[in-house]
């Protein structure tokens, strides 16, 4: 049992899903807020709370899950992802199909039947998305982080949406952030993990010259505007000027990284920029609803 549930840990790839869930958890906290600015806590709702944990997990399960059916041949073929439990045979096909399904569709119920059509939507967008756009996608074209860029970035618009049911500027500014962020940090993995995407037919540094200055150059650029995009919450007063002192040396010290990657083209700046980028999302989240 204990090597079964470390097997569906894997597939459903357990990290990865508990960092985009804490997402959309901001989502819905600055929803609150942004709701009732007064007592946000009056609108804090323990049954959306909950629907949007376990709904949008259970989404993520699916999407995560379904990618890996679609991608084994060429997770095979990969240092980072031959130790998988489809490729080594540890989950039979069928077993991981029929999970994916039964997950993909009870998180999406548990959306719809505790959240918004609005929210209960996007989960179900993100899942098709990422799965039968990004995915395959991946083998054809850089853009594929772009397509990638739009589900990763919903999980703090669908937990926004849970409890203001609409789209609407506040919930576009969240998912923005969400969205210039990704293409960094992606970059960031894409630069350290270039050799071995190649040897699976993956382009996802945006030059085709791979690591050169040209994507260290694209890298700096999403950098900076993913700064000016995390100053809209502040500038627009959905939350307090006080989240500069988090948002601003934050940013800074973002562009910081992307730049001094830019200047050496160096897999170990590469990889002091991707840790930046964990914590930056968090921090800036945080300080929206903190302050």
């Amino acid at each position: 049992m204990r090597q079964t549930f470390k097997n569906y840990t894997q597939l459903v790839k357990f990290r990865l899903t508990s960092t985009v869930v804490a997402t959309s958890i901001f989502g819905y906290i600055l929803g609150c807020k942004i709701n009732n600015s007064a007592n946000w806590t009056a609108d804090f709702n323990w049954t959306v709370f909950l629907g949007v944990l376990f709904g949008g997990m259970l989404v993520v399960f699916a999407s995560n899950g379904l990618n890996q059916l679609i991608e084994k041949e060429n997770d095979g073929k990969m240092n980072r992802t031959s130790n998988r439990p489809i490729v080594e045979g540890r989950i039979s096909i069928e077993h991981a199909r029929v999970f994916c399904l039964v997950t993909g569709a009870l998180g999406v119920v548990i959306l719809a039947l505790t959240t918004t059509f609005t929210a209960t939507l996007l989960g179900f967008l993100s899942l098709v998305i990422y799965v039968f756009i990004y995915t395959p996608m991946k083998g054809v074209s850089p853009l594929a982080v772009m397509v990638g860029a739009i589900p990763g970035a919903l999980p703090p618009l669908i937990g926004y949406t849970a409890i203001v049911p609409r789209l609407d500027e506040p919930g576009i500014m969240l998912f923005l952030v969400q969205f210039f962020w990704q293409f960094p940090h992606f970059w960031a993995i894409a630069w350290l993990l270039h050799d071995d995407y190649q040897k699976a037919g993956y382009w996802l540094l945006p030059s085709q010259g791979g690591r050169d200055a040209k994507s260290a150059y694209q890298i700096v650029i999403y950098s900076v505007i993913l700064g000016m995009v995390s100053l809209m919450p502040i500038y627009y007063h959905l939350c307090g000027p006080w989240a500069l002192i988090v948002v601003v040396p934050m940013s800074v010290y973002f562009c910081l990284k992307a730049f001094k990657l830019l200047q050496t083209l160096d897999q170990a700046e590469a990889r002091k920029l991707l840790y930046t980028s964990f914590l930056f999302t968090p921090l800036v989240f945080l300080s929206y609803i903190l302050f």
